[in-house]
């Protein structure tokens, strides 16, 4: 069984997007889907009750805390996962969902230990999130960590152990908690990486 973890901070107009297109996918796994919020304040709370009482695979944790943080987020909602996978995911849509299934399929029947959604760094957009990524693939030869084409994904999957074998030793802060996680992880773990689309947002900020 897997766990996808989708972290959200003010998201209303995308929870239930987001479950029914991750329901409507041809997944031979069974799944559970938990949303970890950052105390949003715009209804988001409302959804997600209506969705936990509707449908038995879906919850939802709030982290009350003055600071928002997706890194913490995530390392937060690990102690409430009891799946033997974990699938991290954004709620807002710009990672495409379709890929999914192949990540699962990479994940659990060929091997890999760890799984990434891959942008093209090219394509994307937004000038300074493209600096980012061009810093982060820097920064992961400096540190001997393998070459990857996006680092700082937040769309990938894993092992829940290997996960919660190294999120105490995780102290950063910020959106790109995959860097981190490769930086603690074995270096001689198997990574696949999955071509995706990004798309725009297009609901909420």
């Amino acid at each position: 069984m897997i766990t996808f973890l989708i972290p959200t901070y003010n998201e209303f107009s995308n929870i239930e997007l987001i479950v029914n297109k991750i329901n409507s996918l041809y997944i031979k796994e069974s799944y559970k889907i938990l949303f970890i919020d950052d105390d949003s304040k715009d209804g988001s709370i409302d959804i997600f009750q209506k969705l936990k009482k509707n449908e038995k695979n879906i919850n939802y944790y709030i982290r009350k805390s003055s600071t928002k943080d997706l890194t913490q987020s995530i390392i937060y909602a690990l102690q409430f996962i009891d799946t033997e996978y974990i699938l991290v995911l954004d709620c807002d849509l710009q990672h495409d969902v379709n890929a999914i299934p192949s990540i699962i399929d990479s994940l659990i029947y060929k091997n890999y230990d760890l799984v990434i959604g891959c942008r093209n760094i090219q394509k994307i957009n937004k000038l300074n999130r493209r600096y980012i990524s061009f810093f982060g693939i820097l920064l992961t030869k400096l540190t001997g960590i393998p070459k990857l084409q996006d680092p700082l994904s937040g769309f990938f999957a894993l092992k829940t152990k290997n996960f919660k074998s190294v999120s105490p030793l995780i102290k950063s802060k910020g959106y790109k908690i995959l860097l981190s996680l490769i930086f603690y992880l074995s270096k001689d773990i198997k990574i696949k990486e999955i071509n995706i689309n990004f798309y725009e947002r297009r609901h909420e900020k």
